[in-house]
C-alpha cells in the first residue's frame, strides 16, 4: 500500500488502514472489533435514546463516505446520520462487509495523494485533506471505543 512517493501520505494511510483494520499503535481496530459481534448483538442498544453497535457502524460509514467523496472532489455539506441497522445476520455481515470495502477504498485514495492535494481545500471547506483525513480517522478511533463499550455492556446485561 504504501509507496515512499509521499511520506506523509504513507503515514496517513497507514493510519487510516491500521485504525480501521486490526490496530493501531493504542488500540483495537474497528474490523477486529467487529469479527465476533453477531447481529443480535450489534441491533441491541443499553437504554432507548443510546445508539447501538449497527447505528455506530452505519455512521462511521457516513462519515467515512464523506471523507472520500471530499477526497475524490465530491460531495456536499451532510448532517448528522445514525441509520438504524436493520435486518438478520446475513445483513449485518453486509454492513461489516461494506464497511471493509469503503475502508480499503479510502485507504487506497489517501495513500495515492501528492503533497499540493494534502494541502489543498476542498472548495466547501475550511479544512486541509490532511486534516479531514485526520479527523476522518479520529473520528473512526471514537467510534471504536463506544462500540468497544457497547460490547462490554451487552456481554453484562446478557
Amino acid at each position: 500500500m504504501p509507496t515512499a512517493r509521499n511520506p506523509l501520505a504513507d503515514a496517513l494511510a497507514v493510519f487510516m488502514q491500521d485504525t480501521a483494520g486490526r490496530r493501531n499503535w493504542g488500540h483495537i481496530g474497528l474490523a477486529e472489533i467487529l469479527k465476533k459481534v453477531r447481529a443480535t448483538e450489534a441491533q441491541w442498544s443499553p437504554a432507548p435514546d443510546a445508539h447501538s453497535i449497527w447505528e455506530e457502524v452505519n455512521h462511521i460509514n457516513h462519515w467515512s463516505r464523506f471523507v472520500l467523496d471530499r477526497l475524490e472532489g465530491r460531495g456536499k455539506p451532510t448532517k448528522q446520520a445514525w441509520p438504524a441497522g436493520r435486518g438478520g445476520e446475513a445483513a449485518w455481515r453486509a454492513a461489516v462487509s461494506e464497511t471493509a470495502a469503503l475502508h480499503a477504498r479510502l485507504v487506497r485514495r489517501v495513500a495515492a495523494l501528492d503533497e499540493a492535494a494534502l494541502t489543498a481545500k476542498h472548495a466547501a471547506s475550511r479544512y486541509a485533506m490532511a486534516q479531514l483525513i485526520l479527523g476522518g480517522g479520529s473520528h473512526i478511533a471514537y467510534h471504536v471505543g463506544r462500540i468497544t463499550l457497547l460490547r462490554r455492556l451487552y456481554r453484562h446485561a446478557r
